[in-house]
Formats: C-alpha cells, sequence, structure tokens
C-alpha cells in the first residue's frame, strides 16, 4: 500500500513523443506551471532536447533518473539510448516513429516496476508507426495492450466540458456491431466512476442516440429506442444518467452545460464537437485499466514545430489531472 505522503507527491512521467513534434516544446513550456507536489520524469532522447531546444535545457537543472535510487527531484530525465540521427522538427519519418514508440515502451516499464505512478503521453504520429511496421491504433488501445488489460475507454475532458467514447479508434463500418448495450452500460459505469474522482461528487451523465435524431421514433432507426433507452433505464436508479439524446442538439452549449459528462457512440461523434469547445485545454484520458494515463489532445503539429508557437495549456492540464486521478486511488 502507498503512504499517505506518496499520494501527495505523485511522480508522472512524460513521454516526449516524436521527436521531429511540438512535444519536446510543449512539455518544456509547461514544466514551470505543473502544480507542487508532483515530480516529473521526462521520458526520451535527451540529445534530442538538447539540439532543438538549448535555450531552455540551458537553464534548467535536469539530472538523469536514477531507477535504482529514485530521488525526488521536481524535474529529471530518463534517457532513451537510440541510434537514429536526431531529426530536423516538422519533418517526421519512420525512425522517429520508432523511437516514439520507444518512450511510451519505457514508461510502461518504468510504471510496472512502479518508479513512476501514471504516464502522460505528448503526441506521436499514428500513421508513420503504421508505415514503420509497428501495429499502432492509438495510445488507449497500445496501453491496454501493452499491460494485458481489456476494454480501455477513451475520455475528453476539460474543466467545463468531457466527453467519453463507447468505441475508440475503428472504422465507422465497424461502429454497428460495436456498439452493444453490454458496452454502453460499462461505458457508463466507467464514466461515472472517473468523475465521480474528478468532480468529488456523483456526475450528470448524458448519453447520445447512435442514429440521427435518435432514429426518428423508428422512421431511421429503433437501436436508441429498443437499446440505448432501455440501458438508461436500468442504470437510472443507481447513476444519473439521461437520454438518449440527438446528437446534433446535444452538444449545443445550453444542452451540454447541464451534464458533467456526455457519452458518445463513436470518435467522431464526440470528438468534433469536443475540440470546437475545448481544444485548448483539452486532456485525453485513458479509463479503464490500472495504469493512470492522460494526454494532450492535439496532434504533433508538424507545420508549426520548432516555431515556438505551440501552445502548452493542455499539457498543463494532463499532468495535474493523471496526479489528481492517481491521489483519487
Amino acid at each position: 500500500m502507498k503512504t499517505e505522503k506518496h499520494l501527495q507527491n505523485v511522480r508522472i512521467g512524460i513521454t516526449l513523443g516524436c521527436p521531429a513534434g511540438v512535444g519536446g516544446e510543449v512539455t518544456l513550456k509547461a514544466l514551470p506551471h505543473i502544480e507542487s507536489g508532483i515530480s516529473v520524469v521526462l521520458i526520451g532522447r535527451k540529445s534530442v532536447l538538447d539540439s532543438h531546444y538549448p535555450s531552455f535545457i540551458s537553464g534548467m537543472n535536469l539530472p538523469l533518473f536514477n531507477e535504482d535510487s529514485p530521488a525526488e527531484a521536481p524535474v529529471s530525465f530518463y534517457d532513451i539510448e537510440s541510434d537514429f540521427p536526431v531529426p530536423e522538427l516538422g519533418k517526421g519519418n519512420l525512425d522517429t516513429a520508432k523511437e516514439s514508440i520507444s518512450y511510451i515502451d519505457a514508461s510502461i516499464e518504468l510504471w510496472k516496476r512502479g518508479l513512476i505512478d501514471a504516464v502522460v503521453t505528448a503526441p506521436v504520429h499514428k500513421g508513420l508507426i503504421e508505415k514503420s511496421g509497428l501495429k499502432f491504433m492509438g495510445h488507449t488501445e497500445y496501453f491496454a495492450e501493452k499491460i494485458n488489460e481489456a476494454d480501455p475507454v477513451m475520455m475528453m475532458y476539460s474543466e467545463n466540458l468531457a466527453v467519453v467514447l463507447v468505441t475508440t479508434h475503428y472504422k465507422i463500418a465497424d461502429i454497428p456491431k460495436l456498439v452493444t448495450a453490454e458496452k454502453i452500460e460499462s461505458t457508463i459505469r466507467t464514466a461515472n466512476d472517473a468523475l465521480r474522482k474528478i468532480r468529488g461528487r456523483k456526475p450528470k451523465i448524458a448519453l447520445a442516440g447512435l442514429d440521427p435524431h435518435c432514429g426518428d421514433n423508428g422512421a431511421i432507426g429503433t437501436f436508441d429506442t429498443e437499446v440505448s433507452a432501455r440501458v438508461v433505464k436500468k442504470l437510472k436508479t443507481e447513476i444519473d444518467v439521461s437520454g438518449p439524446y440527438s446528437a446534433d442538439t446535444l452538444f449545443m452549449k445550453s444542452k451540454w452545460e447541464q451534464y458533467d459528462v456526455a457519452i458518445a457512440h463513436y470518435h467522431d461523434q464526440g470528438l468534433i464537437p469536443f475540440k470546437i469547445l475545448a481544444f485548448d485545454k483539452g486532456v485525453n484520458v485513458t479509463l479503464g485499466l490500472s495504469l493512470v494515463r492522460t494526454s494532450v489532445d492535439h496532434g504533433t503539429a508538424y507545420d508549426i514545430a520548432g516555431k515556438d508557437i505551440a501552445g502548452f495549456q493542455s499539457m498543463v492540464e494532463a499532468v495535474d489531472l493523471a496526479a489528481l486521478l492517481v491521489r483519487g486511488r
């Protein structure tokens, strides 16, 4: 059992993402703004940061992370050895894709050994990772597979709006067979547990419909009346959940402000409105696993990498939320 002191002083590993992207920049910018009581272990290749961000690094006390005797330094560095050349910022390739995966793998090993309490991930390029020959649907599924746990749940969170997905990174053609009553129910339960920890109270949950206008009373489909509505009715006595609501109106400001979290059935149904409403401060959270993992809600941003204009608030929020979830356990 972790001591009270350990729960108060959370150690979080931050993977620096694609070494050609903005992960290093947003992480270094975020460090001065992270709340007290959190120690950070940067996981990546130090020579990449030294090359790309010398002005940041020169003024920092950045000791190497000692696995045998991990000190509570505010920031330390877990250096990943690599024979790959230091990439040009904005020029992702197959080498940078493979290197970014090595950072993730290192974070998982550190977590398994109890050396870090949670993982925060900077963005990687999924397409390049797949082209490099590595299977990678997304961080959510990758972490679940690596720690041998099933059914990860993806949440996009901000202080004002949270969206939890019934399915994650799947083709639209596969959605109908993946969205089942059992999956909807388990997702609602997972969202309820997570928001209780974050909000400190029983959350109000809204379920979106799967079909346009929830099937228009059978004119389009009956899934939402025969499946979604029955799940809500079943859970109503123990969880504050309502719906299903037509997704095209659920995310209108006057509607979503009434709830703590919205349950969306598939990726774009939930993430398009979320990123429109909360992109700058949004956090991607993996729920349903024994590992706490959060992430920024943006990509590698190759087009602005190296220009010193990338926003870092999402990284700050990701670290703070990871610490909150660890302490909540």
